[in-house]
C-alpha cells in the first residue's frame, strides 16, 4: 500500500511542487552552494599555481621526387606527423638530458627529477596539414625553465642525426618569451559554485522522494481513494507554566 502511495504521489508532483521544495530547502542549497563554491575558489587561486608556454618554430623540409619535383602530398602529410610525434619521442628527451643545453643548476636539478613521461606532458606539438611548421612549446610553473626547454628541446631536435630526420628540420624561431597559460581560475569558481546548487536542489529533491507522508490535501485523496473534508493544521501549543 505504501509503494503505490508513493508512485501515486511521484506522479503527482508538479513544477510547482518542485519550485515549492526547493523554496522549503532554500537554506540546505545555499549552505551547500557556498560551500563548494568557497572550496573550488580557495583551491583555484590559492593551490593551482600559474603555469607559463614558451613556443619555437621549426620548418620540416619536404623531399622532392623526380624530375619535375612534385610533392606527394601522401608522404608529406606523413612526414609532418611523423616529425611530431618524433619531437616528443624518448630519443629526443634522452638527448636533451645528456646535451648540456640546460646549463642553470637549478634547472638541471629540475630536469632530473622529472620523468620522461612529465615531460612529454608538459610537451606540445601543433602542426597542419597545409603547411610544413611545426610550433614546438614547453609548458611549465618557472618561466625561464619553460623557455630553455622548449630552446633544449628544439636545439636536439634540428642536430638529429636520425636517417629519417636528419637536415630535414630548419629553425624558424627561437623558443619565444614565455607566455601565461595557467588554467582558467574564474571557471574553477564558477563550476564550483553551479556544483554546489546541483548538489544542493539535487538533495532536497531526494529527501522529498523518500519522504512518505502527504503534503497536500490532494494529496491524501489520490493516494487513499476517500474524499478529504478537510484538513487539521499543525500548531503548537505553548503551556504557561503555574505559579
Amino acid at each position: 500500500m505504501d509503494l503505490d502511495n508513493r508512485e501515486q504521489q511521484e506522479s503527482g508532483i508538479s513544477l510547482a511542487d518542485v519550485f515549492s521544495i526547493i523554496k522549503q530547502s532554500w537554506i540546505l542549497i545555499t549552505v551547500l552552494t557556498l560551500f563548494v563554491g568557497i572550496i573550488a575558489t580557495t583551491y583555484a587561486f590559492i593551490f593551482v599555481e600559474d603555469e607559463y608556454r614558451s613556443t619555437s618554430e621549426v620548418l620540416v623540409q619536404v623531399p622532392q621526387a623526380g624530375d619535375a619535383e612534385a610533392i606527394n602530398l601522401i608522404d608529406t602529410q606523413r612526414l609532418i606527423q611523423s616529425a611530431a610525434e618524433f619531437v616528443v619521442s624518448d630519443n629526443i628527451i634522452n638527448k636533451v638530458r645528456t646535451s648540456n643545453l640546460i646549463t642553470n643548476p637549478d634547472y638541471v636539478e629540475r630536469l632530473n627529477s622529472l620523468t620522461n613521461t612529465q615531460i612529454k606532458r608538459s610537451t606540445s606539438v601543433a602542426s597542419t596539414t597545409t603547411s610544413f611548421i611545426i610550433r614546438i612549446s614547453f609548458k611549465d610553473t618557472e618561466r625561464t625553465f619553460a623557455q630553455e626547454m622548449t630552446q633544449a628541446i628544439t636545439t636536439v631536435v634540428i642536430e638529429t642525426d636520425v636517417d629519417l630526420f636528419k637536415d630535414k628540420f630548419v629553425l624558424l624561431s627561437s623558443a619565444g618569451n614565455p607566455e601565461d597559460d595557467s588554467p582558467n581560475k574564474i571557471l574553477y569558481s564558477v563550476v564550483g559554485f553551479l556544483l554546489g546548487g546541483v548538489l544542493g536542489v539535487g538533495i532536497a529533491l531526494l529527501k522529498q522522494f523518500f519522504n512518505n507522508s502527504y503534503l497536500t490535501k490532494e494529496q491524501l485523496e489520490m493516494g487513499t481513494g476517500i474524499q478529504v473534508i478537510g484538513v487539521i493544521p499543525e500548531f503548537d501549543i505553548k503551556e504557561k507554566k503555574k505559579r
